[in-house]
């Protein structure tokens, strides 16, 4: 590329090849000029067919750049996408997200177009169900597996309410003088300790940031079937309990105001009851915020180091 690209498009990717072909196709596809963007693939340490995946796509994609990261970690993969941008904007894309053919340039009309300008915008994630969705995932609960639908309307996301890593994009400087992504939280690996862009979204937000929200900035996003198992959504929110926690705390929330707050979740009496009621979005529902509960407990009395 011979021009400074008006956007670049982060793909941070461990060893899922197979699903990454979807993504680049996807990018391949996009209604955006080739020229006006690039897009980076970001190779955490992946031990699969990766590198050989982006090899073939840099043979067809003029715009495409390979990068490798070894530090595991999806805060590490993600800083390493900032620091090799040669844009204004960063838009990330998860490795089984697929975007629809006007994503890019939904994102870049919205940067330029909406005023305020916003600090970030993000659309729709609707899930591709390997297996047929269950009765018990409720709507409520749908968020877990990063589905989002606000609508068919564009609109500001309300106060404390931010896209969803899937599908989000930043205005790169503000995200840099805001610190970036913070590499204590993250996924890495198998651990499921996340919130990463949740923390990083609420120090954009009290720096006066706003979120902006464009139907037409779509993707699909694979939900797997092992995922689709209660013992997983547990397991899920457990560590979305911990995360939250330890959000709170590097935000300076004290240590006496969540362990009060850690009891009163966990003295919920109603949940305990759910457990026992014959609808099974109900029984599921309230057992993964029993799990949030319990990794919030453990977060706040038994890991007390941020």
């Amino acid at each position: 590329m011979n021009s400074r690209p008006l956007i670049s498009v982060a793909v941070c990717t461990f060893n899922r090849a197979d699903r990454l072909v979807l993504a680049l196709d996807g990018l391949r596809q996009q209604s955006l000029p080739v020229e006006q963007f690039e897009v980076l693939v970001v190779d955490n340490a992946s031990t699969d067919h990766t590198k050989a995946v982006c090899d073939r796509y840099l043979t067809e994609m003029p715009n495409l750049r390979y990068l490798y990261e070894p530090v595991k970690g999806l805060s590490k993969a993600r800083n390493t996408a900032i620091a090799h941008s040669q844009a204004d904007y960063i838009a990330y894309l998860d490795d089984d997200a697929i975007p629809a053919p006007a994503w890019v340039q939904a994102i870049v009309e919205t940067f330029s177009t909406v005023e305020p300008a916003p600090v970030s915008v993000g659309g729709p994630i609707y899930p591709l169900w390997e297996i047929p969705k269950p009765v018990w995932v409720h709507k409520y609960m749908e968020g877990v597996f990063t589905i989002l639908d606000c609508g068919n309307e564009p609109m500001w996301f309300k106060k404390n309410q931010f896209p969803y890593g899937a599908n989000m994009a930043y205005h790169k400087p503000s995200l840099e003088a805001a610190g970036s992504f913070s590499e204590k939280l993250g996924r890495q690996g198998k651990n499921l300790l996340s919130h990463e862009e949740y923390l990083l979204n609420l120090t954009l937000e009290q720096q006066g940031g706003r979120f902006y929200y464009n139907p037409k900035a779509a993707v699909q996003h694979w939900v797997p079937k092992e995922r689709i198992d209660p013992h997983w959504l547990i397991r899920r929110s457990y560590w979305q309990g911990r995360s939250e926690a330890l959000v709170e705390q590097i935000m300076g929330k004290t240590r006496t105001h969540q362990r009060w707050a850690s009891l009163r979740e966990l003295a919920n009496l109603k949940r305990l009851v759910a457990q026992v009621l014959p609808d099974p979005q109900i029984r599921v529902t309230t057992r993964a915020r029993l799990a949030w509960s319990w990794g919030y407990f453990a977060q706040v009395w038994f890991n007390p180091s941020t």
